[in-house]
């Protein structure tokens, strides 16, 4: 006879399928909050770098404002009185490593703390964009403020520029007012706004080169799909592993402007590793799995009660078959519990009333 009973049938059953049911729960908890995870990240890199580009060009739209301020009262003063305003408007050189006024033939006619007075420019590419119009120029070496300024490292010096053309009282061209921004204010403000929004800061430009960046590197365009993408000016964001070899998400803002700023070229890339950011997501799973467990359970358990309402009867009728068979004259118990069960009881009973009838 087989070991294995209706009732423990019915309960291996139950077991199979809780078992399934909960290891495609567990797979579909797994894909849907790795989804989540992967979601969430997206949305926070696109989110900061965008925050970040902002915060960028609205910092470097204020300078752009006092150079505009500035640029309407230099035909007003001498020479000298322009220097003072000048180097007043320079500061201590922490951002602004120089700012002067050129006329038009390229003779530079004052500058802060009188730095290439008298020099010409007129071959700057900040001098000739500049007389036509707003200019912002990408990071570049200094070329004549070289050997004037101490950098205090062997790193050369490197400017981004800022310009626009003077006019007098009658309108007519004077001239062009520029400003030469240290490269190193700049990175140390992508440091301090990339450890802000958690994230590393690049600053690309319209050839996919990195023109400054908050964590000192500088990947090329055949690196990153998303370099190669920066050079066609399209939003983009995507997952991919960059030359340290680890994974990150990172997401392109194509334009770094604000208001009334001229544009840079610039792209900015928000490169945010997964790691640093914790949306509890391996807590929902466990409490997914805990919670498909306890079903699991359950169900079981209902099993149990199930079998023993239902799968008990039929045992005893067996039971009770087998010993009328082995020649007792006992009758079965009369079950109601299901129809089956009842139909098998009233059988046996006619069965035994017929045998008891035919040994008398």
């Amino acid at each position: 006879m087989p070991n294995l009973t209706l009732r423990q049938s019915v309960l291996v059953f139950t077991l199979l399928c809780a078992g399934c049911a909960g290891a495609f729960l567990s797979a579909v908890v797994h894909l849907q909050s790795q989804r989540l995870t992967e979601s969430n990240l997206d949305y926070t890199v696109r989110f900061r770098t965008a925050a970040a580009a902002e915060d960028l060009a609205r910092t470097l739209e204020g300078e752009w404002r006092d150079l505009v301020y500035l640029s309407e009262r230099v035909t007003a003063l001498e020479p000298a009185t322009l220097t003072q305003l000048l180097t007043g408007a320079g500061g201590d050189g922490g951002r602004v490593s120089w700012i002067g006024f050129a006329d038009l033939n390229g003779s530079v006619v004052a500058a802060n703390n009188g730095l290439l007075v008298g020099q010409n420019v007129s071959e700057r590419p900040w001098y000739r964009n500049g007389l036509t119009g707003g200019y912002a120029g990408d990071v570049h070496d200094a070329v004549l403020l070289a050997q004037l300024l101490d950098s205090g490292s062997d790193e050369p010096i490197r400017f981004i520029d800022l310009a626009r053309p003077v006019t007098d009282a009658n309108g007519d061209l004077a001239g062009v007012l520029g400003v030469h921004i240290n490269e190193n204010w700049l990175e140390s403000y992508l440091r301090e706004t990339a450890d802000l929004f958690g994230l590393e800061l690049y600053l690309v430009n319209q050839n996919g080169e990195v023109s400054a960046s908050s964590s000192g590197e500088e990947p090329v365009a055949g690196d990153l799909q998303i370099l190669r993408a920066a050079q066609t000016g399209v939003q983009s964001r995507g997952q991919e592993i960059w030359p340290d070899g680890q994974e990150y998400f990172a997401s392109l803002v194509p334009q770094v402007t604000y208001g009334d700023l001229p544009n840079f070229g610039w792209r900015m890339i928000g490169r945010l590793d997964p790691a640093t950011l914790d949306f509890r997501a391996g807590l929902v799973r466990s409490g997914a799995l805990y919670a498909i467990l306890a079903g699991i359970i359950f169900a079981l358990g209902v099993a149990v009660v199930y079998s023993q309402i239902f799968m008990t009867p039929f045992a005893r009728l067996a039971i009770s078959a087998q010993r009328i068979a082995d020649g007792s004259l006992e009758y079965p118990a009369n079950s109601r519990i299901t129809r089956e069960a009842a139909q098998l009881s009233e059988a046996l009973t006619r069965l035994q009333q017929d045998r008891v009838s035919d040994d008398r």
